[in-house]
């Protein structure tokens, strides 16, 4: 059975990161931690299995997939891996 995974990236340190906009990940970066991080579960990483399929987002497409009725921000996982944060979404059919 195939999972459908949706990653985004939240720059919150943007020292030494080339091609991001700071600016738009400061502003991000609030966002996903004033408002959303507490609702959803830390993991150290996530492995996808050779059936999944990854589809990485924007930060912004990525919050229009949590509808609040259907996706939750508690089905969401994030990892804080130094510089970013790690965002993800696992599904069991495309979104």
């Amino acid at each position: 059975m195939a999972e459908y995974m949706y990653h985004c990236y939240v720059y919150h340190t943007t020292t030494d990161v080339v091609g991001i906009d700071p600016v738009a990940e400061a502003a991000n970066t609030l966002d996903f931690e004033t408002n959303y991080k507490s609702q959803t579960v830390e993991v150290n990483d996530i492995i996808p299995a050779t059936t999944t399929f990854e589809i990485i987002k924007t930060y912004t497409d990525f919050k229009a997939l949590i509808d609040g009725v259907n996706i939750l921000w508690t089905d969401v996982k994030h990892a804080n891996e130094g510089k970013a944060y790690d965002i993800y979404l696992i599904t069991d059919a495309p979104v």
